[in-house]
């Protein structure tokens, strides 16, 4: 492995002298400043075009939601700025026939960080351009059940749907961009803007408690408070280090250089006998990894039995132990986990079993006869294929040698392909891939359309099913989340039978942060959806009034 230890020590030190402002020792941790690691960079840092978790999670702080999401008892709860300080809404009601129409009141406050006020236009402006196909964004679907969106006044803004149906707040109460930075720009240039490409030293205009001072594609990502947002977050410095080589990842949070990063199973016990100082914060439940097949790279990749056949040749509970996650996942078989007690079903949705038999018997009769080397042939086509993942993962790095040799036992010849994160995403969801391990971070309502249907990139199989869309429409038509489950439910199990997916495992994710970080609230909903509030360990008070970029 090629070592970075050197060079990522002189970028600590720069980032110390250059943006941080008080005294301590061990880094970039040296006063009102906190260093997290990931795996990749940053991408598109804005709410309409976001598409891996961790771009998403950097909009959520640079952006503020009309309301404040807060995953409370096992359900996904809306908050109001009464309750959440980053939340735009004061208030909101339904009203109008059937109570299909929401009326928010807006905080009259909230201001972008070039000093605009934050108004219901900016709202209006944002909802359309989501739900225009110039656009393209992942999130156009929100928009299907959306009859008009009306600013009544800066303050007031309303939205009419089609009809009442339970995702209302959910697909009208996210994150809000600033209407008089990109009002002139096509939408399908939108991805290319200036801002968009070169955020840091505030050309990214947000609204939330940090904004972008410095990004160094590749190296390193600061964000700073954004003068205009109040209270000022406690910390001064928050510094996104990507790191693609775990062994790398774990020194530096090891040595203090770094503050916080997302830990690998099998490393878990080691930090917890080594580095007493990291405490575990665990994101539950809400992620899984799975094997993708795009039906249009082969088409044997098309057919369902042959899909099929594939996922049966993995034993599921052997390759999580293989991978030391046992004590943090679980089998998974369909696109619901099972913190979703109204719409998992664990007969329906239940994990394809360990069957090599019938995996043989469905390629034997599909025509795929094993040749001399052992690998199947039909019609002189050799079944081969390519299994891609990313880099800087070494979960999937291990499960994909360990896929590939439970393929070769069924006379599959598959290739491994390992490429750069950002890389790899992009590929994935733009249907450049023969199969594909990767992973979700699911969304939290129940509303999985985007994932199964049409030309989303999220739908990366292009799976289209007439009925499953159909059950998707009948869902969405439902007044409560009770009274629509059943046709979720259905849904998945129509897409679990298709096998558009092999997956793999339902798990956990488990975060190592240093004690010296506290007031974090880590949960199913996300890792940094509190970072204004938290606080280091000896300082007093917080940012420094009107920070500005470094």
């Amino acid at each position: 492995m090629r070592s970075i230890a050197p060079r990522l020590a002189l970028v600590h030190l720069l980032v110390l002298s250059a943006c941080s402002g008080g005294s301590g020792s061990g880094g970039t941790t040296q006063g009102s400043s906190v260093t997290i690691i990931e795996i990749a960079d940053i991408s598109k840092p804005h709410p309409l075009i976001s598409e891996t978790s961790l771009d998403n999670g950097v909009s959520a702080i640079l952006y503020r939601p009309i309301l404040g999401p807060r995953w409370e008892n096992g359900e996904l709860q809306y908050l109001t700025a009464e309750d959440d300080v980053t939340a735009l809404a004061r208030s909101y009601e339904y009203f109008g026939p059937d109570s299909a129409s929401i009326r928010y009141h807006l905080r009259s406050d909230a201001r972008w960080s070039d000093g605009r006020p934050v108004t219901a236009h900016d709202a209006v402006w944002t909802m359309e351009t989501r739900g225009d196909p110039r656009t393209a964004s992942p999130r156009q679907e929100y928009n299907r059940q959306i009859r008009e969106i009306v600013a009544e006044d800066d303050s007031t803004l309303v939205v009419h749907f089609t009809r009442r149906y339970p995702e209302m707040l959910f697909h009208t109460g996210g994150a809000v961009a600033p209407r008089h930075l990109y009002e002139d720009t096509d939408p399908a240039q939108l991805r290319s803007h200036p801002a968009v490409n070169n955020p840091g030293g505030g050309n990214l205009v947000v609204s939330g408690p940090y904004m972008i001072g410095e990004w160094l594609r590749g190296q390193r990502l600061v964000l700073v408070p954004n003068p205009e947002f109040q209270p000022q977050p406690n910390i001064q410095r928050v510094v996104f280090l990507p790191i693609p080589e775990e062994t790398t990842r774990m020194i530096e949070l090891q040595t203090g250089n770094a503050d916080m990063m997302q830990l690998p199973f099998d490393k878990l016990e080691l930090i917890r006998t080594q580095s007493p100082e990291i405490r575990f914060e665990v994101e539950r439940g809400r992620f899984y990894d799975y094997i993708a097949y795009n039906p249009n790279a082969h088409p044997f990749l098309a057919d369902p039995e042959i899909r099929r056949a594939l996922g049966l040749a993995i034993d599921r509970p052997a390759l999580i132990a293989a991978l030391q996650i046992q004590d943090y996942a679980a089998p998974a078989g369909g696109p619901y986990a099972p913190i979703f007690r109204l719409l998992y079903d664990p007969v329906a949705h239940a994990a394809l079993p360990y069957d090599t038999l019938q995996a043989k018997q469905i390629l034997d009769a599909k025509g795929w006869i094993p040749g001399p080397d052992g690998t199947r042939v039909r019609s002189g086509t050799r079944f081969a294929f390519t299994l891609a993942t990313n880099a800087g993962n070494q979960r999937r790095a291990d499960a994909s040698q360990i896929i590939q040799q439970a393929w070769r036992r069924i006379g599959v010849d598959v290739q491994l392909q390992t490429l750069e994160s950002n890389t790899f995403f992009d590929r994935l969801n733009q249907r450049n891939f023969e199969a594909a391990l990767a992973g979700w971070g699911v969304g939290l309502a129940a509303d999985m359309s985007d994932m199964w249907q049409g030309d989303n990139p999220f739908n990366q199989t292009a799976f289209e099913n007439a009925e499953v869309n159909r059950l998707f429409d009948t869902a969405l038509s439902q007044p409560t989340e009770e009274l629509a489950a059943p046709y979720w439910r259905e849904a998945a199990t129509l897409i679990v039978a298709e096998q558009p997916y092999s997956w793999l495992y339902y798990m956990d994710q488990v975060w190592g942060v240093n004690d010296r970080i506290r007031n974090t609230r880590i949960d199913t909903l996300g890792s940094y959806q509190n970072i204004h509030e938290w606080t280091i360990v000896g300082e007093e008070g917080g940012a420094a009034e009107g920070g500005s970029p470094s």
